[in-house]
């Protein structure tokens, strides 16, 4: 009897460890605290202190507000900047769609492939593609000299400082923003049913239109959100290559700060964009449920993808797509007229075809070929100018380079003036990722598996750093820490970096515990281990490669951010992208094209780094997954 109690231990006493694992799964949510203490004191609190200024408090007036929505110049900034972001998101549509939907076709190496050049673009600094595009379009840059060497023209063209450069440079910019949340989507939609659509007798226009297009719809409100409301706070870009006509909302924040020094009105500005952008996500995410960043289910199992119920059933897949097909309203964007026509004459065409002449479909994929060539030569343009560049032996930027030259890698390695700002870009972003990861992964934790009732609000909160300008977060900062005497040290600099580089923690930490199996939990507390013993041996382990990628992604944020920096880093401290961005606006030195080559490689490296994390384990996170 004794034997066989201790081979099988009292159901009581199980239940009873299952209870108090089940008690401290409860208070677990209390893991959030320490990073929503940090967002309190270096985030909430100083946009609270900025509205209090731009009221002009203790007297509380609305002056600011009113010359602001009343003077005509002010108001034509304010729609001058939702036109930019509008035209730029679509732009970005147009260019995105193509190369989503070839990428979700491919399979294997060649799509891998082809992302990296998606990803090492979405990668790459910021400051560094932006400045780039200025040697690409100056008037004396690569494109006017060549158009001018060959006799294609007689005159530079004025293709940068104006509308022309803003749209070319941040469209480059955001264009992985918009690629990655529509391949994420396709990637879901099985294509089995636009074949389906087909055997009916549908044309291949009328399948895609009908079938393929709504179900892409929710990557398309994704894409277009989350570029449309990055764009109303953008910042470098405009800076650099707009003219006086194309002051956006966030470059007209700056000059009143860093130039009138006019605090009451610039803080306006500043509450005016806050107010706009975290209006635009979530009553444009409430309307049509895309509010979630890729890890605001909180645990939610993911839905298995669009059609995989076909499984070789033919018959019952095609009586459920024409029920699908007979409930799909018209598509009234284009005329009835003109729809109408376009869809018969694609029907009566593919009626006539037999099946050995559909099969190939060789122009629709060489057109679709050609695109997308022709978007990715986009993507990657700046990366194969700026990096031979960097090795020319001219004394001034010329391409193609006359001779083979490592003076300004010798340059950048030797002055004191660009390794002083390296190592303290480098000593800010490590301490940022430390920081960073340690609190965005007990938030994440506590997101996931705790149970309170505010669990919505709190990730709103923690991510909303993500969409919020950092211009309104650099105008907000300032402040307390001026108050708390920090401007310029290191400790400063981090904390103004680790307001976004949480958020970025928190998504992808959080992402990669929704998809963890927790049955393994289950069994290993059934075992008898406690809470923290599985956490530590069963639990860690397994989400370590979204916890490192999380980390990568942090050190990324901070050694990249620069419009923070501005306003944070003081008089006589500079970081890398706040030397390249004072060299940049006073002269175009080439020794920034050797860093920016530096830079571009670190992307390339940090995918390297990521590669074993995300063979080990299922790392979730901004980078779409290489099958």
């Amino acid at each position: 009897m004794a034997l066989d109690q201790a081979a099988n231990p009292p159901r009581a006493g199980l239940f009873a460890r299952l209870g108090m694992a089940l008690g401290l799964h409860r208070r677990v949510g209390l893991l959030v605290l320490p990073a929503v203490l940090f967002l309190a004191i270096f985030y909430v609190y100083p946009l609270i202190r900025l509205l209090f200024v731009s009221l002009d408090a203790p007297d509380l007036s609305l002056r600011h507000y009113v010359r602001f929505f009343t003077e005509g110049a002010y108001v034509r900034v304010l729609i001058q900047t939702f036109r930019v972001s509008a035209s730029v998101t679509i732009v970005c549509l147009i260019l995105g769609y193509p190369v989503a939907y070839l990428l979700a076709r491919l399979e294997g190496r060649l799509r891998n492939a082809l992302l990296l050049l998606v990803v090492v673009p979405y990668l790459t600094s910021f400051l560094v593609r932006t400045y780039a595009w200025l040697v690409l379009l100056n008037r004396k840059g690569v494109i006017n000299s060549m158009l001018m060497d060959f006799g294609v023209i007689e005159r530079p063209l004025p293709l940068v400082f104006n509308a022309f450069g803003v749209h070319v440079g941040m469209a480059h910019v955001m264009l992985p923003l918009m690629v990655l949340p529509l391949y994420s989507v396709m990637r879901g939609i099985d294509f089995r049913l636009v074949t389906a659509a087909q055997s009916l007798g549908v044309g291949p226009t009328r399948a895609f239109l009908r079938v393929f297009l709504p179900l892409s719809m929710p990557g398309v409100r994704s894409g277009c959100l989350l570029v449309f409301l990055l764009s109303l706070g953008f910042y470098i870009t405009p800076a650099l290559l707009g003219g006086l006509r194309d002051v956006m909302l966030a470059t007209f924040i700056e000059a009143q700060i860093s130039q009138l020094v006019d605090w009451g009105f610039g803080g306006a500005a500043a509450f005016v964009l806050l107010v706009v952008t975290l209006a635009g996500f979530f009553v444009v995410g409430k309307l049509t449920g895309s509010t979630s960043f890729g890890a605001t289910d909180l645990g939610r199992p993911s839905r298995p993808p669009v059609g995989a119920e076909l499984d070789g059933e033919r018959i019952g897949a095609l009586r459920r797509l024409r029920r699908f097909l007979a409930d799909l309203p018209p598509l009234r964007a284009m005329g009835v007229a003109i729809r109408t026509a376009v869809l018969r004459f694609d029907d009566w065409r593919w009626a006539r075809l037999d099946r050995r002449e559909r099969r190939p479909a060789a122009f629709g994929r060489v057109l679709l070929w050609g695109v997308c060539v022709l978007i990715f030569v986009y993507l990657i343009l700046p990366t194969f100018i700026v990096v031979p560049i960097s090795f020319s032996s001219a004394k001034f930027l010329k391409f193609p380079p006359p001779g083979f030259s490592w003076q300004w890698y010798e340059n950048f390695l030797s002055n004191p003036g660009w390794l002083g700002p390296a190592f303290l870009s480098f000593q800010v972003a490590l301490l940022t990722a430390l920081v960073s990861t340690l609190l965005g992964t007990l938030a994440a934790y506590g997101l996931v598996r705790g149970r309170f009732r505010q669990r919505t609000v709190v990730m709103s909160l923690v991510v909303s750093p993500i969409i919020v300008s950092p211009i309104v977060i650099g105008v907000a900062i300032y402040g307390p820490l001026a108050q708390w005497g920090i401007i310029g040290t290191d400790i400063g600099i981090m904390a103004g970096h680790s307001i976004a580089s949480i958020a970025y923690v928190v998504v992808i930490v959080s992402a990669t515990l929704s998809g963890f199996d927790r049955n393994l939990e289950r069994a290993s507390m059934s075992l008898g281990a406690g809470p923290l013993r599985t956490f530590r041996r069963v639990t860690f382990p397994l989400i370590a490669p979204g916890v490192i990628s999380g980390a990568v992604f942090a050190f990324i944020h901070s050694f990249d951010e620069l419009v923070i920096t501005l306003f944070i880093a003081g008089i006589q401290t500079q970081t890398l992208p706040l030397k390249m961005w004072e060299n940049m606006r006073n002269e175009i030195d080439p020794t920034i094209a050797a860093v920016a080559s530096i830079l571009i490689l670190l992307p390339i490296v940090v995918l390297l780094v990521l590669a074993p994390a995300r063979r080990g384990g299922r790392a979730a996170g901004p980078l779409p997954p290489a099958d």
